[in-house]
C-alpha cells in the first residue's frame, strides 16, 4: 500500500456523503447520509462555520471554542454535513423529514445518536478513495 492508497480520499464521497447505518440490539434501526466533519475536506462546513462566525462577530472569543458549543455543532452538522436520513421519527414514531431543523431537534433530544453520527462523521476514513465504491453502493 502506498501513501495515496492510504490517505487519498474520494472526491465524490466528501461532496456526497455516505450512509451510515446506525445499529441498536443488532439491527439497523436508521441510517443518516453524512458529508466528512472535517473542514479541511468538506467545503460545505467551512462556509457554515463562516456564517456562523460572521453572525457572531463579538460574541464569540473564537470560533475554536465555539464548536465546542453543542448547540453551535449540532446547527453546523445540520447545515453542512447531515445530508440525508432514513426510518428517523419523532417520540410518538411518526416520520421526519430530514431537515435543518429536524436534524437540530433530533440531536438535541437524543445526544447519544448525535454522538455516534459525529463520531462517524469525523472518522476520515470513511472518506477514503478505497471505500469509495463500496460506500456509494456500487459493488
Amino acid at each position: 500500500m502506498d501513501i495515496y492508497e492510504a490517505f487519498e480520499t474520494s472526491e465524490q464521497l466528501t461532496k456526497d456523503g455516505r450512509w451510515i447505518d446506525l445499529e441498536f440490539g443488532g439491527n439497523v434501526v436508521c441510517a443518516f447520509r453524512v458529508r466528512s466533519a472535517s473542514p479541511d475536506l468538506n467545503a460545505e462546513l467551512r462556509k457554515a462555520m463562516a456564517d456562523e462566525a460572521v453572525a457572531s462577530m463579538g460574541t464569540l472569543p473564537g470560533l475554536t471554542a465555539a464548536v465546542a458549543d453543542k448547540e453551535l455543532e449540532n446547527r453546523l452538522f445540520a447545515a453542512a454535513v447531515v445530508t440525508d436520513w432514513k426510518d428517523v421519527t419523532d417520540s410518538e414514531g411518526e416520520p421526519l423529514a430530514c431537515t435543518p431543523e429536524n436534524i437540530v431537534t433530533v440531536f438535541t433530544d437524543l445526544p447519544l445518536l448525535a454522538q455516534r453520527v459525529k463520531s462517524e462523521a469525523y472518522k476520515w476514513t470513511n472518506f477514503r478513495s478505497v471505500y469509495e465504491d463500496k460506500a456509494l453502493g456500487n459493488c
